[in-house]
């Protein structure tokens, strides 16, 4: 059977083994330095012996077969270690031992002579240390072989503690995600987990919060798209039905004036199905357009003298602002003509008589890229802030208490989004209550 390792496992099983590699390289790297260290101290003694010989003869070694070693034990057993001298011409000067000086010579230990920098002779030796220095050497490393085994021993379950309370707190923070994201996997939204740190997990958390928030507001707009689509079409159906059962109930010639309210609701039929279907068609990035370079004043112009009547009627003043010189984007003008019909329709609307809508035009940089701006600002009563989020989505309406004939199907604004951004663009709208609103389209320079 496959084991499975949650994080806290893993972690925990990483420390460990982090801890065993540090006690097991505190181990060896204890015991190798002490014993190098011995070795030093006991090679450095045997030298001296053979040094001070060489100094008290006159920096000769005159006598030197005579030379009493430090240890007692030695004096007594003489032969218990093998211990050479050689010349700098390669005789033998020195040697206490029961074996064969040139065996030793081949497999001993070695070390140089040296006095006042100058080489006098060389040491071989099968061991530095006497036999009673060994046993104090041996004693030593086995104390502390002890000392080296239990220290790391206790100061490793001290870090592997710790690492277990590190572990648990480092988890911690998931394991309270977790639950959350079994709630967005069953569509139990929306939900809020308290954030608690500001590290990354606190990030992941405000990430894990916010993106339940959009899943929630997309759930939300999905189970309204049905409702709002049957609404719009319910509307002018029924208009459709009544008007054909009082022609049917009447049986006689139809009038043109009859017919004319069927023929408006059929037009607003099929601009509605033709609304919805460029905006599907637009977030799906599937859109055609046939883009060129434009000049942006003489296609304002087009739409705001369209426009003119029913501002004049209204005394409402559109006033335009536009620079000296040409400014000309890429775009398909059919589309772009819709996007500022749309946004110059809704400042008309929702202006009030004797107000103004300013249209401004200039270019600006972008990170690098030209821009041309385009400001569409009227003085209407304004949206309130926690609207504006939602005001390019489909069938939103500020004024849910318009009806379709008065404040439109909610989809110009979501079109023309859709539509700037095909484009590269961009378009944004700031809004204060009593004194009017502002939308803003950039669209990349030709």
């Amino acid at each position: 059977m496959k084991v499975r390792w949650c994080i806290g496992d893993k972690l925990f099983g990483a420390m460990a083994v982090l801890v065993l590699f540090v006690t097991v390289g505190y181990y060896g790297a204890t015991q190798g330095y002490l014993k190098n260290r011995f070795d030093d101290y006991f090679k450095a003694k045997t030298t001296d012996l053979f040094v001070t010989h060489y100094l008290e003869h006159n920096h000769s070694w005159e006598g030197i077969e005579l030379l009493k070693m430090s240890s007692e034990e030695e004096q007594r057993n003489p032969h218990e270690r093998e211990l050479a001298l050689l010349s700098t011409e390669g005789g033998i000067l020195f040697y206490r031992g029961a074996g064969d000086p040139g065996a030793l010579m081949q497999t001993g230990k070695r070390n140089t002579v040296v006095v006042n920098g100058t080489t006098v002779g060389t040491i071989y030796a099968d061991r530095w240390e006497s036999a009673e220095e060994g046993q104090i050497k041996k004693y030593i490393l086995a104390s502390m072989h002890t000392s080296a085994l239990r220290v790391p021993a206790v100061t490793g379950i001290i870090a592997l503690l710790l690492g277990l309370w590190l572990t648990k707190k480092i988890t911690q923070p998931l394991n309270r995600l977790l639950p959350a994201i079994h709630q967005i996997g069953v569509g139990e939204l929306p939900i809020r987990i308290p954030v608690t740190t500001r590290d990354e997990f606190g990030k992941v958390t405000e990430a894990l919060n916010h993106m339940g928030q959009q899943l929630f507001r997309a759930e939300e707009v999905r189970k309204h798209l049905t409702a709002d689509v049957a609404h719009e079409l319910r509307t002018p159906l029924s208009i459709i039905q009544c008007h054909m059962e009082m022609i049917q109930e009447a049986g006689r010639d139809i009038p043109p004036e009859t017919l004319l309210p069927i023929q408006d609701e059929v037009i607003r039929l099929s601009k509605l199905v033709d609304d919805l279907h460029q905006l599907t068609l637009a977030e799906a990035g599937k859109l055609r357009l046939d883009r060129s370079p434009a000049d942006l004043v003489p296609l304002l112009d087009r739409i705001i003298e369209m426009l003119k009547p029913e501002a004049e009627e209204r005394h409402i003043d559109m006033v335009r602002s536009y620079p000296a010189q040409p400014l000309n984007a890429l775009i398909d003008s059919n589309r772009m003509t819709q996007v500022f019909y749309n946004l110059l329709v809704n400042a008309l609307r929702y202006t009030s008589s004797g107000g103004r809508i300013s249209i401004r035009l200039k270019d600006h940089f972008h990170e690098e890229s030209r821009y041309v701006t385009v400001t569409i600002a009227d003085t209407g009563a304004g949206i309130a802030a926690e609207r504006l989020p939602f005001l390019f989505d489909r069938f939103y309406r500020v004024e849910e208490s318009r009806s379709r004939h008065t404040g439109g199907m909610g989809l110009g604004l979501a079109i023309a989004k859709e539509f700037v951004e095909a484009h590269h663009g961009f378009i944004s709208v700031q809004s204060e209550v009593g004194r009017g609103t502002q939308f803003t389209v950039e669209l990349p320079c030709s």
